[in-house]
């Protein structure tokens, strides 16, 4: 039985709407937008999911994908964010929701937090800078595992917590558009990988030998190059990016349990762990979620480049990756690309990147065995609303009708997934191959540099 699996993936707050309907409280991106977008009314009904449930199911029925990656808005369950009674209209859309997957053979990935803190938690406590935030979150997350969790098999805790801290709580251009400290948004960071670590606790002492489920959470990176090959000093600063980054979360759960030495020597006031600490954050991942695309760390400016070169070279971060942290198993759990708000067609970039991960694969033996494509819907892109799109569906937003029109990118993802790999014509040459029978297809939306031979 073939299991390597292919997906596609959205974020709840992208692609709902709906964000008055049928019991739902705030987040803080509800708020966020209001205030920060002059089109905010229209994030009320972006793709309009919630109600049009129906025509998502039959993009991904199309698609022909092995599992569908989606997050569940926290304050549609949970009003206020408090865990009590659920709100019954909420709980029915997620529960219909995977009960359709599973009809149509399609696992569902859940994702318990893509941004959206509902808002009477942050200014009840101030979001993430607060403590109180890991139970509250665990409380949350237990909620789901009872409720969801004997149909779920793949959970993640976190949407890429780098931009979490950064955008949120840093550059201000995120929810809840604090421009704060460096101390904080390090605060912010320490908390979300005790929350995550938690939650993993929670799952693997009460859930998982019984619901036999994986968790994880999904870190996002650049990759960066150095500009002199030969340098060691380039070569160094490239290392050091990377740790700062995806070395900032990745350490600590996929590595000893503690931040980079490059972190700590570089911020005297980066928060501690203690030993017992370390010893519960280090291994907390069933496996190495990642996320990787042009758009992800935006504007760039908040990257520590170095003077060295970013790219977009997938095949060469995962490589890193393996080296770093000992050849994890390796979901690709955001992957994609973007075009400008009216664009309808676009397929080169995800040629580009199946492309990179079959080399991947196939020649340096990375154990990667998934791949979700950013995303299955056109809708609301954060920081960049509706300006850009990101979907493997075109949607006309101002349309009552919303249809899912497929893109070029949909036609091309439909043939990868029937062929289970690539095809002579389009591929790279003398790439003819297929995945390997336990990788799985979804959609959803680095460091030193490897050198690569085949």
């Amino acid at each position: 039985m073939c299991e390597f699996l292919w997906g596609v993936g959205t974020g709840a707050f992208q692609v709902e709407g709906s964000w008055r309907k049928d019991g739902k409280g705030s987040s803080i991106w509800d708020r966020f937008t209001r205030s920060e977008f002059r089109d905010a009314d229209s994030t009320g009904t972006s793709a309009d999911s919630y109600i049009l449930l129906d025509k998502d199911l039959s993009a991904l029925d199309f698609l022909g994908v092995t599992f569908y990656q989606f997050s569940i808005s926290w304050s549609r369950l949970f009003p206020t964010g408090v865990v009590a009674a659920p709100n019954e209209k909420g709980l029915q859309y997620y529960n219909t929701l995977i009960d359709s997957l599973l009809y149509r053979n399609i696992d569902p990935v859940i994702t318990l937090y893509h941004w959206d803190l509902p808002l009477m938690l942050q200014e009840k406590y101030g979001g993430w800078k607060n403590e109180s935030m890991i139970e509250l979150f665990n409380d949350y997350a237990t909620f789901c595992f009872q409720t969801f969790g004997d149909r779920v098999k793949y959970w993640i805790t976190i949407h890429n917590p780098y931009l979490v801290a950064w955008h949120g709580y840093g550059t201000g251009i995120h929810a809840p558009g604090e421009r704060g400290k460096i101390r904080t948004v390090y605060s912010v960071g320490h908390n979300l990988i005790k929350a995550h670590a938690k939650v993993w606790h929670t799952y693997k002492e009460n859930f998982k030998p019984y619901q036999k489920g994986m968790i994880s959470i999904v870190l996002g990176s650049h990759w960066i190059e150095p500009n002199k090959l030969e340098d060691e000093s380039d070569i160094s600063k490239c290392q050091k990016s990377m740790e700062r980054v995806l070395g900032w979360f990745a350490k600590p759960i996929h590595g000893d349990g503690d931040y980079p030495e490059e972190l700590k020597n570089e911020f005297l006031f980066l928060p501690r762990f203690t030993e017992d600490e370390k010893n519960y954050i280090k291994g907390t991942a069933d496996f190495f979620a990642f996320s990787f695309g042009p758009s992800n760390f935006k504007p760039p400016n908040t990257l520590p480049k170095m003077g060295q070169n970013l790219s977009l070279n997938l095949r060469e971060v995962l490589n890193w990756i393996k080296l770093e942290y000992n050849s994890p198993r390796i979901l690709i759990a955001e992957n994609g690309w973007f075009t400008d708000s009216h664009a309808k067609l676009y397929w080169e970039g995800m040629n580009q990147k199946t492309s990179s991960l079959f080399l991947a694969i196939k020649y340096d033996n990375i154990d990667v065995f998934g791949y979700t494509a950013w995303s299955l819907l056109d809708g609301f892109e954060w920081q960049y609303a509706y300006n850009i799109r990101r979907g493997l569906f075109y949607v006309d937003f101002k349309s009552k009708k919303k249809e899912r029109i497929p893109k070029s990118s949909a036609l091309y993802y439909k043939q990868i997934i029937q062929e289970n790999g690539f095809f002579p014509k389009d591929s790279t040459p003398n790439l003819q191959a297929q995945f390997s029978c336990d990788f799985s297809w979804g959609i959803t939306e680095s460091v030193l540099k490897v050198s690569i031979k085949y």
